[in-house]
């Protein structure tokens, strides 16, 4: 009867599974950010009852779901925080604890994702938690701090917390079925729209007219599921520029505004690297030691900063410093030693276009390979990502005074607006983030300078390079009196790219490419259009 009653007691626990590594990964996340703001602030109460909190969660979550390993480990980081929260005084070697508690933690969490039980070797981390620092040792202590302020507990513990707004979770891949879908429709339509200019039947047309007003109802809806604020990218980087400053025996102060503005998730999920980089770059190159700052009259401590704006359909992310900078002259210099380019060549660079040479596969100008950067692939990398999302990267630099980095990029990449236009026997479509105008120009307002044919825009000479000339496909319509060109930005410089006719705008469902085509170069997925014609996106 025994076994039987075990039996009938028994809970299968495997379909909490997912949910129980979605929602511990979270309080392991909230952890790391907590313990840098307490590290900055070691009398801040509510940081204190957070991370308290976030230790028990995952403690109560491993053990219901029977991980002993990982329930252990978060109890003994639960009772470190409550001797906290009694008083214990605390210095440096706490973070690196708590910390080591939740690195180590995550590790558990991989395991026990791989199919593992999460019971990794964690006895020595245990044992510097336990003798941190001896409880017995502090207690007068703690209680003389009650006794002194006996309110003190009482007044911060009843600030009040902002309230939870209810959620639920759904499946990333349950979003991106709703988004698809939608973009499906939004290609209908536009095929019963040229349908309706066929028939020239007004109710047709009118109900085309209602039906376009509920799809983009239903579309901005779809979006904003999809939305998510950029501090799920940038929460773990205060974490990250602390480890680092501390590897590399730098003083940095490090600041996020702007963090709440939303992207589409499936920038976040291609965002994260690219920042990552610049971050490391700034720390290992841009910020000197407290002695080089010291010596040249700055404050001791670097700063660095990521702010982030939005206008219209374009976010935009700068990541500042104010390390030393980087020189022009010296980049190129670099470049022309490992032959990159030549030397005859590079004498015609301006000082933005020298600036982005570090962004050539390979480029370094470090001195040695460390652990944090200095391999030759991190700007190069990062190009790459912010061209992959239809963004753009930009550089300004000061010697001695430190560098920015601008990254432009779009609102979502799912279902975008583009110019539409003819080159040879394709349409192509291309993001309008990267269009600045369109133009029409004449051929006398054309000059010709060493076989590059250019015009003035806003006192500023803009080369005109024919878009079939650079996709290597040729133009069906000759050279007329009028030329057809947008203007868009190549390598930090505007140019003016040929084509032969200027369809107009739309708002396209962006197809992800597959092999073979995904190997295309300047290719970044498809569309199709209302008559049925699959034109290709343009990076």
């Amino acid at each position: 009867m025994a076994a039987a009653g075990s039996r009938v007691g028994f809970m299968d626990m495997s379909q909490y599974h997912d949910l129980f590594l979605s929602e511990a990964r979270e309080h392991l996340e909230k952890i790391s950010e907590l313990v840098v703001v307490l590290e900055a602030d070691h009398e801040d109460r509510t940081t204190i009852d957070s991370l308290f909190r976030s230790a028990h969660s995952v403690k109560g979550m491993a053990a219901s779901m029977g991980f002993d390993a990982a329930a252990g480990l978060a109890h003994s980081m639960e009772d470190l925080m409550d001797r906290i929260r009694k008083g214990m005084p605390v210095d440096a070697a706490l973070f690196d604890l708590l910390l080591a508690g939740e690195s180590t933690l995550s590790a558990m969490l991989d395991d026990i994702a791989s199919g593992g039980s999460g019971a990794l070797d964690a006895k020595s981390l245990l044992t510097k938690i336990a003798a941190y620092p001896d409880a017995d040792s502090v207690a007068a202590d703690s209680r003389e701090r009650q006794e002194d302020h006996p309110d003190e507990k009482q007044s911060k513990s009843a600030k009040k917390e902002p309230a939870a707004q209810k959620t639920i979770k759904v499946k990333t891949a349950v979003l991106d079925r709703f988004v698809d879908t939608t973009g499906e429709l939004i290609t209908v339509k536009h095929r019963l729209t040229m349908l309706a200019k066929s028939i020239h039947n007004k109710d047709f047309t009118d109900a085309m007219q209602t039906l376009d007003k509920y799809l983009r109802e239903l579309h901005g809806q779809v979006m904003a599921i999809r939305l998510m604020p950029l501090s799920v990218v940038t929460d773990r980087f205060p974490r990250t520029v602390r480890d680092l400053a501390r590897k590399a025996g730098k003083e940095i102060t490090f600041s996020i505004k702007g963090a709440e503005i939303e992207l589409d998730r499936s920038i976040h999920d291609l965002l994260g690297d690219p920042l990552s980089h610049l971050l490391r770059n700034s720390i290992d190159h841009g910020i000197e030691t407290p002695q080089e700052r010291t010596a040249k009259g700055k404050s001791a401590a670097g700063r660095i900063s990521i702010s982030v704006s939005r206008e219209k359909d374009q976010v935009t992310i700068r990541i500042e410093d104010n390390g030393r900078g980087m020189d022009p002259d010296s980049i190129l210099a670099a470049a022309v030693a490992r032959g990159f380019l030549p030397k005859e060549k590079g004498a015609a660079l301006s000082d933005d276009e020298k600036l982005m040479l570090i962004c050539h596969p390979g480029f370094s100008t470090a001195e040695k390979v460390t652990s944090i950067s200095g391999r030759g692939v991190g700007m190069d990398v990062v190009r790459s990502a912010i061209q992959s999302m239809g963004g753009s990267l930009s550089i300004s630099t000061e010697t001695g005074a430190g560098s920015a980095f601008l990254l432009r990029l779009p609102h979502t990449i799912a279902i975008i607006n583009v110019l539409l236009v003819k080159v040879g026997v394709f349409t192509l479509a291309i993001p309008l983030t990267a269009v600045s105008r369109t133009m029409e120009l004449k051929s006398e307002d054309i000059a010709t300078m060493a076989d590059q044919e250019f015009f003035f825009l806003d006192d500023e000479t803009v080369p005109i390079v024919p878009l079939a000339q650079i996709l290597n496909i040729p133009s069906r319509e000759p050279r007329g009196k009028t030329v057809r060109l947008f203007i868009t930005e190549i390598k930090g410089r505007r140019a003016g790219l040929q084509v032969d006719q200027l369809l107009g705008n739309q708002e396209v469902f962006v197809k992800p490419l597959h092999k073979p085509l995904s190997a295309l170069e300047r290719i970044n997925g498809a569309t199709v259009l209302g008559n049925g014609e699959v034109v290709f996106i343009l990076d």
